[in-house]
């Protein structure tokens, strides 16, 4: 019975996975929209630098951009402190942003083997089921050592599947702690 409630709580992963990571994908989405913007405003003195020495239109529309004005403005110092500039003073959204893909993906991953072990454990207990009915109907005893075995692989599916929800909330605790950050 145990198995069987507990492949309703963690087989379906559909219902688990938007309740977990219903935020995560905003969050991301809204922490990568900033770090675009900053970076944008990073380099946008190498940008001025090469429009400035563009060929321009009367009205002012840039008609030719040298190649190599852009190649000499990007492998240029300027351009790497601006950089340099941006990823220091982004470097906690940066790392925030890293975690919070780390933590997901973690997350994700112990989601599907918490899902196959309570599949495979609901799997067991319906074989040692039918097994100890066939025996009781053939009129056979079931011999100490095989209620041993069948006892001991359950315990060591249950033991798989109870490390599986313990990683999962580390990972959840994760993904709600730079999720609050983000948003």
């Amino acid at each position: 019975m145990g198995a069987i409630a507990a492949y309703n709580k963690y087989g379906d992963r559909t219902e688990v996975t938007d309740k977990s990571l219903r935020g995560t994908k905003e969050a991301l989405e809204t922490l990568l929209a900033y770090l675009g913007r900053s970076l944008a405003e990073a380099v946008n003195p190498t940008i001025e630098r090469i429009l400035s020495s563009a060929t321009t239109l009367p009205d002012g529309t840039v008609k030719e951009v040298k190649a190599t004005t852009i190649l000499k403005e990007l492998n240029g110092e300027a351009f790497l402190d601006d950089v340099s500039t941006f990823v220091n003073s982004e470097i906690e959204e940066l790392l925030f942003y890293r975690n919070l893909l780390h933590a997901r993906v973690q997350w994700s991953m112990w989601a599907k083997r918490i899902s196959r072990g309570v599949f495979a454990l609901l799997i067991l207990q319906g074989v040692f089921t039918f097994y100890f009915v066939a025996e009781k109907i053939l009129g056979r005893s079931v011999t100490p050592v095989v209620l041993l075995v069948t006892f001991s692989v359950s315990a060591v599916v249950v033991g798989f599947c109870v490390v599986c929800a313990g990683a999962m909330l580390h990972h959840h605790d994760q993904i709600s702690e730079y999720r609050d950050k983000v948003l």
